[in-house]
């Protein structure tokens, strides 16, 4: 467990709901880095669906996420992670504000290797990416959300799960 992890409020501007946010913020605190970063990259693989399609099937963008799964568990350092996010930051710079939207949140994602409360940011950019492809639409966001919780709280729910199985 990460200790005295208290993660920020968005660093973004996004139209958002801050209750689910709050029960987010919650329960991050209860997980390891390398939890949260398997969450984070849920996250961005949804997102993956808006990068343009130029870069969607890139080989740095496949890196830097096999990067991350890789030290999830222990099989490349910290430092292998961020030069794989470093060659991944090159891909912005030639593609649409949705794609550029995408892109962060997998970034963010793959830098949750770096700092748990990059996995908030790669939440929030999820937010973001809503915000830019159904404007003006709550309950897209509220959606997007619930979904993050659900699948934040389905992983602590299998670890608590296998906790049990081993005592």
């Amino acid at each position: 467990m990460t200790e005295g992890f208290r993660p920020s409020h968005p660093k973004i501007e996004i139209d958002d709901d801050p209750g689910i946010r709050a029960q987010i913020e919650a329960l991050t605190g209860e997980l390891s880095q390398q939890q949260l970063a398997k969450w984070a990259l849920i996250i961005a693989k949804k997102a993956l669906q808006y990068v343009d399609n130029q870069q969607k099937y890139d080989r740095q963008l496949r890196l830097a996420i096999d990067a991350n799964e890789l030290w999830q568990v222990n099989l490349v350092s910290g430092y292998q992670v961020r030069q794989a996010l470093t060659r991944l930051t090159k891909l912005s710079a030639t593609t649409s504000s949705i794609g550029a939207a995408a892109l962060d949140c997998v970034r963010w994602a793959v830098a949750s290797a770096d700092a748990d409360e990059n996995a908030l940011r790669a939440s929030d950019q999820a937010i973001k990416l809503v915000n830019l492809t159904q404007p003006n639409d709550m309950a897209a966001v509220t959606a997007e959300r619930q979904w993050q919780y659900d699948q934040l709280a389905g992983l602590a729910a299998n670890i608590q799960q296998g906790l049990r199985r081993m005592l």
